[in-house]
């Protein structure tokens, strides 16, 4: 995720400070390079390449979290989203709560 920010900084800042660095085979180098890393790491992200269960879980958990977070803090006035709200924090405490168990198990192998 990292990447996909400082690849496109990096890229911006070339191009509105040329005067800056004048090197133009450099600048090229960078560019063709920020292309591809910025590529490869979005390819890598949307395929979740390297993600096995456990990072999954990892990873999932903060989600979920926010997801209460939203709920929990939401100014919500209809009654039937606050129903909605209620059973996704709810929900969401429950997957919580396995995932741990599942990291656990999955630690003690």
């Amino acid at each position: 995720m990292t990447i996909l920010m400082v690849v496109p900084m990096a890229l911006v800042m070339l191009l509105f400070m040329q005067k800056m660095y004048r090197n133009r085979g450099k600048n090229n180098i960078i560019i063709i390079a920020g292309v591809l890393l910025f590529t490869a790491s979005f390819v890598m992200l949307r395929t979740q390449a390297y993600i096995d269960d456990e990072r999954y879980m990892e990873a999932m958990i903060p989600h979920h979290s926010s997801a209460i977070l939203s709920s929990e803090h939401a100014d919500l006035k209809d009654p039937e989203v606050q129903a909605l709200s209620r059973q996704i924090i709810e929900s969401q405490k429950r997957e919580i709560e396995q995932m741990k168990d599942i990291l656990k198990r999955m630690e003690d192998k």
